[in-house]
């Protein structure tokens, strides 16, 4: 299934390194950081849902972002459209030393659920998009380990290389992301998300040519995987 959405993705995890390691892993996580909006943020995102025959299946809404004065953050995707998901709503909650809390509520349940387990990897709204998917989108960090590799090359664009190895108590998805992260805008502009044998899962590409500036944060306009 491709889908596209307008939606920034960056990885923001703690990594405990070396010195010299850690300060150049801390170079990238500076830039990524000068990319998130400081206290409060508003996006409207347009997911389209294409299956293997070419069905499609549409999403609009919003996403809210907010950081509360602990430094923590927290999201929410609001769907606004297909009307019959009109109130359906994902909360997403950072937490300082874990992954961050899933909270779901749909028109059907008429109340909040949290997701824990593997209910906390299961898919958004029928899409293969996944709960730790959307943290990642959303700017949220998980707990981790991150090591810089040699810088690269995108589209005739520089970028940093950043693997990211969740932690195992992040009851994460994958074994490992590799993030490209866009030095001149801060905004991953590709990513690999490996599943444990080191098996290529998921693609996520966004073009920098192409990016929307606002109060000094960047965003793709379109991101495919």
């Amino acid at each position: 299934m491709s889908i596209r959405c307008i939606l920034a993705w960056v990885l923001v995890l703690l990594c405990p390194l070396s010195a010299a390691a850690q300060d150049a892993v801390q170079e990238v996580r500076a830039c990524i950081s000068r990319n998130i909006p400081k206290k409060s943020s508003q996006q409207t995102v347009h997911f389209t849902a294409v299956d293997r025959i070419g069905g499609r299946r549409e999403f609009r809404g919003k996403i809210l972002g907010i950081r509360g004065s602990d430094g923590t953050r927290r999201a929410k995707l609001c769907i606004s459209r297909p009307p019959e998901m009109r109130g359906s709503e994902i909360l997403s909650v950072e937490n300082a030393s874990s992954s961050p809390e899933t909270f779901v509520y749909t028109i059907e349940l008429r109340k909040p659920t949290r997701l824990t387990g593997e209910a906390a990897g299961g898919s958004v709204f029928g899409t293969d998009f996944n709960y730790e998917d959307l943290q990642r989108w959303q700017l949220l960090s998980r707990p981790g380990t991150e090591e810089r590799l040699s810088d690269s090359e995108i589209d005739g664009r520089s970028v940093y290389v950043l693997v990211t190895r969740p932690a195992a108590s992040a009851e994460s998805a994958y074994a490992k992301v590799v993030s490209y992260v866009d030095k001149q805008t801060c905004v991953v502009i590709k990513a690999e998300s490996f599943e444990s044998g080191d098996r290529l899962r998921k693609v996520l590409t966004a073009r920098p040519g192409q990016m929307l500036k606002e109060g000094g944060i960047f965003a793709p306009t379109e991101i495919v995987i």
